[in-house]
């Protein structure tokens, strides 16, 4: 069987960032529609059963267990970069929109990282 050449492959990288680039767009109408005067409150926070952190070094938080057996879980604190693809013509306020957006969507990936980490270890331990 023949495996894809480079000329699949980027194929493939373009068809990606064209469903990202379609994406971004349908978020920056949505946003831009919702922004007059009847735009909505945001919404409070995620109730969450992340624990207070600990910074055991730079660059990293640390989670102990509420009961106090001992276990912990350590996640790093950098978000790594931003990838945000703009479509053509977006403006100041789209970029920081796009990165408002992406911030967000880290954090909750975050919280989605540890409250798992938290779970798992419940349902082992406890």
């Amino acid at each position: 069987m023949d495996e894809p050449g480079p000329d699949a492959e980027l194929d493939a990288l373009t068809r990606k960032a064209l469903r990202h680039l379609d994406m971004t767009a349908q978020l920056l109408a949505a946003q831009r529609a919702g922004a007059g005067p009847a735009r909505r409150a945001p919404e409070p926070p995620p109730a969450t059963t992340m624990p207070a952190p600990e910074f055991p070094h730079a660059g990293t938080a640390r989670y102990r267990c509420p009961r106090g057996c001992g276990w912990w879980h350590d996640e790093s604190t950098d978000p790594g970069p931003a990838a945000v693809i703009l479509p053509a013509g977006a403006t100041g306020d789209d970029v920081g929109t796009m990165l408002s957006m992406n911030a967000h969507a880290q954090g909750l990936a975050y919280q989605a990282r540890v409250e798992g980490a938290l779970a798992r270890h419940y349902a082992e331990r406890h």
